[in-house]
Parts: C-alpha cells; structure tokens; sequence
C-alpha cells in the first residue's frame, strides 16, 4: 500500500512538471521541418506541429498599417538593394521580405525557383509564429554559392484568430513576390510565371493545432496552469503525508488514538498475580481483569502493524483462580499458541502460552 501510493505521489508530481514545461515552453522553438527541397507536402495532423522558423534575423519594424479589429489580413513586399531595380539582385547583393499583418499569428513562405526545366522549391517558414502585429522584416538574405539564376517566388499565407487570410478575389496573386537573380550583372525579368501546381495551404488538421497551441499561449491560460500545478503537488504531500506511513486499514483515528492515548499501565516484574511480555522487554500487569488493545501495545509495534490492532482487542479475565482470553470482535482476530480464538468465548491461559493479537506482535503470558 505505501509503494502504491508513493507511486502515486510521484506520478502527479511529474505530471505536474511536464504540464508546466509544456506551457512555458519557448513559442520560437522550431521542430524538424517538412521536406524543405522539394516541392511542398500538404501538412498532415502528424504533421501539424512541426514549425521551421526562418535562417535569417528577423525584426519587427514598426506597427501594421492595417485595421487590427477586422479579419486576418497580410501585406508582402520584396525589399532590393536598388530603389529603382528593387526586384533584382545581382551578384553578392543583399534582400529583404517585409510582411506587413493585423493580428498575431503564424506565418507559411515557400520559395519556388526554377532548375533546369524543373521548378524546384524549399520552406523559408513553416508555421512560424508571430507574436504581435505590425511590419516585420525577414533579412538580409543573401545568395548562397550555388543560388539558381532566374526568377524566384515566394509565396505566403498567413493565419490567425482560427482562420486563413484571404486572398483579394480581384487580384489573385497577391500571396506571390517575384524576383530575379543574376550572378554577374542584371537578368532581365522574365514574364511571370506561376507554379503549374499552385501550393495547397496546410489541411484542417494543421488550423486545428494552430488553434490549440494559439489558446495554451495565452497568459491566463500560463498562469491558471502555474496554479493548477502548485494545487496537484501540494496534493500530492498531502497524500504522501496523510497515506504514505500507514499500513493497510489503518484509519485515521488510529493514529490520533496513538498520539493521544498513554499505553495502560505499564509495571515492572514482581507483581502478584499474572503479566504479558513484551518483545520490547515492556510488561503489562493482569493482576485485575484487563482489556487489551491498540493503547496498550503503541509503544511496542510500528505505525504499520499498530493499525492492525483493534482499540478494544481482546480480554483477560481472573475468575475462580484460573485466567483467561477472550477475542472481543477485533477485526483481525486473535491466536493463542497459534490457534484462532476469535468467536469461542473465553478461553484457559496457562503460564508461558503464546498470544497473538492479528498476527502482528508476539506477546508472552506468565504466571507469578
């Protein structure tokens, strides 16, 4: 029983710890990506809680220029090296990527680029979350040596407050940037040209868990959290301590009755008549009739083996020059010289005979 509900203890213990990792844990950690060279997957709910965060510094330059009490809405734009050529990039030069959104919320970039005749891509970010609304700036990126020439294209979602920004039914690219690199000098800009399998956005399963992880985020959430953690461990001592040093059907009114009761009374050897030993070498005097119980034994027995032991066990009577032992109903029962006595009435003592209350201690009965 006490394994059991040390057990017990620690489970809710680490439970506990693990609720509150898991509520603090930092919103920037990235998980492993989805397939970032090829072209993009549609996010699976095995898939949904992976997040690939940008390579690159990211910086929130000022607040949105967009209504914030409205739906989730996002504004890209590619930021060049040049103000008049500002969608080219040649050689070694630097770019950035501005979003400019409403709301707080997790931000989708895939960039397709052109191989070869193939149109290849990779993520630039995968459910990264944003944490409050207004211009944010993705950069500088700059090429790597084996950048593709030609024309690049990022396109992006955006989604918060349990749904997907919409696209502009007028102008549906809107969610595409466009540019160009050249490794030696300027490339003139192809005409555009959109994927021939446009990108799907991530499946009901991923805004499922968008929307979980956006609740346990919240600041009422952490610190309702905090608290329902500090009440499981208190429960959990409390457990420990009330519980954890009883043994089985021991109530509590056993141990207040040992902390209260004195053991009755306790006389040294000499005395007329008749006395039970003790294994501690404590002796009990039965010059009188005498109850014998839970009080009288405390001082002898264990917490564990003392809730064994009934508050009125069993009786030892003097009539007729002759002593005897009777079981009062404990719940445990009684043995003499290793029979069960408990139901037969009064039974004959004789001097050094074995009495053995539950099972649990070993007294010795003498005459003197």
């Amino acid at each position: 029983m006490k394994i059991r509900l040390l057990f017990l203890t620690f489970v809710l213990i680490f439970t506990a710890a693990a609720m509150l990792l898991c509520q603090t844990a930092d919103i920037w950690a990235t998980g492993p990506p989805t397939d970032n060279t090829t072209t993009p997957d549609t996010p699976t709910s095995g898939e949904g809680g992976n997040a690939l965060a940008p390579t690159v510094p990211s910086t929130l330059l000022g607040p949105s220029s967009q209504p914030e009490d409205t739906t989730p809405s996002f504004i890209p734009y590619f930021v060049g090296p040049s103000k008049e050529d500002k969608s080219n990039i040649t050689a070694n030069e630097k770019w950035y990527l501005n979003v400019d959104i409403n709301m707080p919320g997790w931000l989708y970039i895939y960039e397709y680029f052109t191989l070869g005749e193939d149109l290849s891509g990779r993520w630039i970010a995968y459910k990264w979350q944003l944490t409050q609304s207004g211009v944010w700036r993705l950069g500088p990126f700059a090429p790597e040596d084996n950048e593709p020439e030609g024309q690049h294209i990022y396109r992006i979602w955006f989604y918060s407050d349990g749904q997907w920004a919409e696209e502009n039914p007028d102008a549906p690219q809107n969610s595409f940037v466009y540019w160009t690199y050249s490794k030696g000098q300027p490339t003139e800009q192809p005409t555009a040209q959109t994927p021939s399998q446009p990108l799907t956005p991530p499946s009901k399963e991923a805004i499922f868990s968008d929307k979980l992880y956006e609740f346990i985020t919240l600041r009422i959430v952490l610190v309702l959290g905090s608290l329902l953690l500090l009440i499981i461990i208190m429960l959990g001592l409390y457990i420990y301590w009330r519980y954890g040093r009883r043994g089985n059907g021991q109530t509590a009114e056993a141990i207040d009755e040992v902390k209260t009761q004195e053991p009755a009374a306790i006389l040294p050897s000499g005395v007329a008549g008749a006395k039970i030993a003790l294994p501690n070498g404590a002796e009990i005097s039965l010059a009188n009739n005498r109850v014998i119980g839970r009080g009288d034994l405390a001082r002898a027995l264990s917490l564990d083996e003392l809730g064994l032991i009934s508050r009125q066990h069993f009786e030892i009577k003097y009539e007729d020059e002759q002593f005897y032992i009777e079981d009062l109903g404990s719940a445990n029962g009684t043995k003499l010289n290793g029979e069960d006595i408990s139901g037969k009435g009064p039974v004959s003592l004789h001097n050094d005979d074995l009495i053995e209350p539950a099972c649990a201690i070993k007294l010795k009965f003498i005459l003197l």
